[in-house]
């Protein structure tokens, strides 16, 4: 019995994630009073998955490949939705989602190397996570109707975000050197 419970519990971070996937389906269906209640849900599943699978030490390999997935999903779907609904311009999404597009540039050149496997060993940086913060104020500065720092924040989100996914490519190559 404290077996299973012990597997139930230690999926628990796996379930925040997969509850960030599910906001990041529904997202463009709602309505927009809603918009804000979903970023500060999933920016709450963003912190409360990793911190609770650290605290406990319910880290897993699915958990560690769903998460980022997760993360840039979720924007993904805000920003499409944005753009469609004239909260965010397109140059802005691409801003903000930079360092998304350079970690996929990169894991589409892994999955025609046939390497993709490699992408494991890479663990999270900072400079990912800094993003993913100037991500989500960027987001609620929309939210809030603060137009004054989103396009500094886009920019500060573009520079370090593309820094951070440089940054990956660097680590994957040093990976794969022989």
């Amino acid at each position: 019995m404290a077996e299973i419970q012990s597997r139930i519990c230690s999926n628990i971070p796996n379930g925040i994630t997969i509850v960030r996937l599910i906001l990041a389906i529904a997202f463009p269906f709602l309505p927009v009073g809603w918009h804000f209640t979903v970023v500060v849900m999933a920016l709450a599943s963003e912190f409360l998955d990793g911190f609770i699978a650290r605290l406990f030490g319910w880290t897993s390999y699915l958990g560690k490949v769903l998460d980022p997935i997760a993360d840039k999903f979720f924007f993904f779907s805000v920003a499409v939705t944005w753009i469609w609904i004239g909260k965010l311009t397109l140059v802005q999404s691409i801003l903000l989602g930079s360092r998304d597009l350079g970690v996929l540039l990169i894991t589409v050149g892994l999955v025609f190397a046939g390497r993709i496997r490699e992408f494991r060993l890479i663990k999270t940086q900072f400079l990912s996570k800094l993003t993913t913060v100037l991500q989500y104020g960027a987001l609620l500065a929309i939210l809030l109707d603060y137009n004054e720092p989103l396009w500094p924040l886009c920019s500060a989100a573009a520079t370090i975000g593309t820094i951070a996914a440089i940054q990956y490519g660097f680590i994957i190559r040093k990976n794969l050197s022989p």
